[in-house]
């Protein structure tokens, strides 16, 4: 018995194919036909919410050695949903390496208390009653500091910048479900963004001062995936595999977000005159409506270690 995922092949405001070459622009997503092929003895199935996880083999072969385990704590809302257990492929990149850094906790810096800001859904599939998610993604880290004490952590794996782990980008490909990446780049196909300027008062004169652009993104925003989702190979770099928890995944895929409104003809023409409001709104596209954080993050100790220094314990969180 077989079953097939397909993705559909998807189309330009214009009516035009989307390809690779192409800018895609906001709210229109690169929708290539994929295919995914295996016994249904090897999937993990959550019928009561509809969502089907392909198995952890690859679709373009066997997965990377997973070097260590770490777990993530959820709560929506409040209420603890359960744990998401993840194997990280250390030896594959520094941005692998970073994330099991932080996913430890170095001198209480992790991703403990960080929200999932956005659940990307594929909008155009109409077979099911609810969207279809694609990738879940968090919250980054925004300082490399001791939190309490404000003080800089400067030994995180690839420095503090993206300037080390962008090389990672495309060793890996994103090409079936559950698979844990970093962000460690914008999309080089999308256009840049121009310096906002406005007009002030200097000493009875008028100046133009332009406003800084965005920062980079610095290799701590971390995704999950739903489906084979292409479009993160320009911006993420694979670091690990869900190894449980599925179950956690698909109460957060669920959840209802704030639909992606860039196409609507008011929505472009107020951000092509710079209103804040279209750009405050443009940020909260994709935000689950209910509040997700990751209450505890952290490693689990090897059955030595356990042995060793407390016995019965199973994980080391971030405190």
């Amino acid at each position: 018995m077989m079953m097939m995922m397909i993705a559909k092949c998807g189309h330009d405001d214009d009516g035009s194919k989307t390809n690779p070459e192409c800018a895609p622009t906001r709210g229109t997503r690169r929708r290539d036909v994929l295919l995914v092929a295996t016994t249904a003895a090897s999937v993990v199935e959550i019928s009561s919410l509809g969502y089907v996880f392909p198995p952890v083999a690859s679709a373009s072969g066997s997965s990377p050695a997973v070097t260590n385990t770490v777990f993530f704590e959820f709560a929506i809302d409040g209420q603890r949903i359960g744990k998401v257990v993840v194997g990280v492929y250390g030896d594959t990149s520094v941005t692998a390496q970073r994330f099991l850094t932080l996913s430890k906790g170095i001198r209480g810096l992790s991703y403990r208390r960080k929200p999932i800001i956005g659940i990307e859904k594929n909008e155009d599939d109409k077979k099911t009653i609810e969207e279809t998610p694609l990738w879940i993604t968090s919250a980054p880290i925004a300082k490399f500091e001791a939190p309490g004490t404000g003080d800089a952590i400067d030994d995180v794996p690839g420095g503090l910048t993206n300037e080390e782990v962008v090389k990672d980008v495309g060793k890996i490909k994103h090409d079936r479900a559950n698979l844990v990446s970093v962000q460690v780049r914008e999309d080089p196909r999308m256009p840049k963004p121009e310096p906002k300027s406005k007009l002030v008062s200097n000493r009875g004169k008028f100046e133009r001062v332009y406003e800084p652009l965005p920062p980079e993104p610095n290799g701590t925003s971390f995704s999950i995936t739903y489906a084979p989702s292409a479009d993160l190979d320009v911006t993420n770099v694979v670091v690990g595999e869900v190894l449980s928890g599925f179950d956690v995944l698909a109460k957060i895929g669920a959840l209802p977000t704030v639909p992606d409104n860039s196409n609507s003809p008011f929505f472009q023409v107020a951000k092509s005159i710079g209103d804040k409001r279209a750009l405050v709104s443009e940020k909260g596209f994709g935000k689950p409506f209910a509040k997700v954080i990751i209450t505890q993050n952290g490693e689990f100790a090897s059955k030595t270690e356990e042995g060793e220094k407390d016995e019965g314990r199973e994980e080391k969180g971030s405190q």
